[in-house]
């Protein structure tokens, strides 16, 4: 064999090996698509059960929120008509 030959040997196991290797890749890339589609099919599903429970505690929270401020309201207005009937005295 001369030299030209041991090249073009050499280069076409290179190339079927960057082919084995290609094809190896690109099928544990369809399994992680796979996988990742399974995955978000799975959380979408958990999130629209829990949906009715993040729907209640915003409901809770806009209650406990709007109620904090109107007692935080009734407060001060008492504080002030206190403060405005002892000023006269």
């Amino acid at each position: 064999m001369d030299f030209y030959q041991v090249m073009v040997l050499i280069a076409v196991i290179a190339f079927v090996v960057l082919v084995v290797y290609a094809v190896v890749t690109l099928r544990q890339v369809g399994r992680t698509a796979e996988s990742l589609e399974y995955l978000a099919t799975i959380t979408a599903e958990n999130m629209a059960k829990t949906q009715s429970t993040f729907d209640l505690l915003d409901n809770v929270s806009s209650l406990l929120d709007s109620t904090f401020y109107k007692l935080l309201r009734l407060g001060v207005d008492t504080v002030h008509r206190y403060r405005s009937a002892n000023k006269g005295k």
